[in-house]
C-alpha cells in the first residue's frame, strides 16, 4: 500500500493529515475526494498489485461504490 500512494497528492484532509486509505483485517477502503483521484488510486493500486502479482477482488456495492479487496502479505 505504501508504494501505491507514494507520491498521491490526493485523499481527505483529517486533522491536518491526508488519509488515503483505511485498512482493517484483509480490507483496504481507498478513500478520496472525487471520482478522478479515486480512479487515480485503483489504478495505481492495480500496478503494484500485478507487479508483486498479487489479485485484486473487486465488489460492487449496489450503490455506485466498488469495494477491492487485495490480499496483503505483512502489517506496514
Amino acid at each position: 500500500m505504501r508504494e501505491t500512494i507514494d507520491g498521491f497528492q490526493g485523499g481527505l484532509q483529517s486533522e491536518g493529515r491526508m488519509i488515503t486509505n483505511i485498512r482493517d483485517a484483509d480490507d483496504i477502503i481507498l478513500l478520496a475526494t472525487s471520482e478522478a483521484e479515486l480512479q487515480e488510486l485503483v489504478d495505481r493500486l492495480d500496478r503494484v498489485s500485478r507487479k508483486y502479482s498479487l489479485h485484486q477482488r473487486r465488489q460492487d456495492q449496489g450503490n455506485g461504490e466498488r469495494r477491492h479487496n487485495v490480499p496483503h502479505t505483512h502489517s506496514e
